[in-house]
């Protein structure tokens, strides 16, 4: 029978909902969705029998009829993970299918998709994504047939296209490759994450995002990700202060400075990490600035293009791990991967260019490597301020040589 998971977001007051059809083992997802701003209506799947499917059906009516007794006053999408031939037809006869506002698929057990597309009242197609396994080829020529065909209305050029396919190499569609993986949110520090196969957890992350994408389009909640990035650097940098830093974020983040691979997994090892060799005026020099230079925010990240300026007064051991204070400048390029759950940090990704770092304070010689120091940084800033190609010793070979 169906089972509802409130919104854990407290700053969402009127949260969506969203159906989710899924094996019982995999409750996961409906909590790394209630996570996300979602009341999740979840739907054992698949069932044992079509009279039992048409009844947990039923049973998911109570929730989404709100208060008012009807569907109008619930926003709510659907999640399906490998739903059979047999099973699409009841679903979509549901009485509710009219009010559906997003709808999205994993892997469906079946050959053509024209049974998954579902139109609402006004006649038009529910915004419907579709995560296939690669192997699926007969499933995904008949969708990319039907995503490619002219819909029978006029689509706003304001508008997204209203059906999308995705594919993903290398990954079972049974069952659905992202059951095959834990939910960041059913980790803990006693739970860690398993190691998974590379394309797998490629396949899992991309229609993690991709299926955001969809409902925070369509049903919301919208958060202003940068506003919550600039109050996280804020307490970092400005006032320094580990516990605020800390409470921008899940139960269960982490950082990854990628060069030097510091940071930290986990609420425990990350405030430590944070408190003592993060924050502290011992550690990040007093006069750092951070100047962006590009900033993209998807659905639920920001990729951050920044220029890292201070002196070399402190020790900085998420940067230079056991390099005493030099004095000197340093200008270091770095891109930040920031993610977020709901209205929280979940991880950070920073990547920099070291050897640049280390020959701007002379710990490495550029004379006979292909690295360079402060002009990394400077050309990042100022790209036609610079030359390109200084370190390429052939690039004057090709100088007249023609380009057509």
């Amino acid at each position: 029978m169906a089972t509802v998971l409130h919104s854990t977001v407290k700053s969402v007051r009127d949260p969506p909902y969203l159906v989710i059809l899924s094996p019982d083992d995999s409750w996961g997802w409906c909590e790394q969705f209630a996570q996300e701003g979602y009341t999740v209506v979840h739907i054992p799947y698949p069932p044992e029998s079509a009279d039992a499917f048409q009844k947990s059906l039923e049973a998911a009516d109570a929730p989404l009829t709100g208060s008012q007794g009807n569907y109008k006053s619930v926003r709510f999408g659907l999640l399906t993970f490998g739903l059979k031939q047999e099973h699409a037809a009841i679903l979509f006869s549901s009485h509710w299918r009219n009010q559906l506002e997003a709808c999205i698929h994993y892997c469906p057990d079946l050959e053509n998709g024209k049974d998954l597309f579902t139109l609402d009242s006004a006649g038009k197609y529910t915004p419907t994504l579709f995560h296939l396994a690669a192997t699926q080829e007969k499933l995904h020529k008949s969708l990319v047939l039907l995503c490619d065909a002219e819909p029978p209305y006029d689509v706003p050029v304001r508008c997204f296209p209203p059906l999308a396919v995705q594919t993903y190499p290398s990954v079972p569609s049974s069952p659905p490759f992202p059951l095959l993986t834990q939910p960041p949110a059913s980790l803990s520090a006693g739970n860690p994450a398993p190691t998974v196969e590379p394309y797998l957890r490629s396949a899992t992350n991309l229609a993690y995002t991709r299926t955001l994408e969809l409902l925070r389009r369509e049903l919301g909640p919208h958060f202003n990700l940068e506003q919550l990035w600039e109050k996280h650097t804020y307490f970092e940098f400005v006032e320094r202060d580990a516990p605020k830093t800390m409470a921008t974020m899940v139960n269960m983040p982490y950082v990854n400075h990628v060069p030097t691979m510091t940071g930290g997994v986990g609420y425990e090892e990350l405030a430590r990490f944070y408190k003592y060799h993060f924050t502290g005026k011992t550690v990040t020099p007093p006069d750092t600035e951070l100047i962006t230079v590009s900033r993209t925010v998807g659905a639920d990240r920001i990729i951050d293009e920044m220029i890292f300026k201070c002196t070399h007064t402190t020790e900085i051991d998420y940067f230079l791990p056991g390099v005493k204070p030099t004095g000197k400048s340093l200008e270091i390029a770095l891109v930040g991967v920031v993610a977020f759950r709901g209205d929280k940090l979940t991880f950070e990704h920073i990547y920099w260019d070291q050897a640049s770092v280390l020959v701007q304070l002379g710990l490495l010689e550029s004379k006979n490597l292909p690295v360079a120091g402060i002009e990394v940084a400077r050309k990042v800033m100022d790209p036609y301020g610079l030359p390109s190609n200084t370190l390429m010793k052939r690039w004057g070979e090709s100088e007249g040589l023609g380009i057509d």
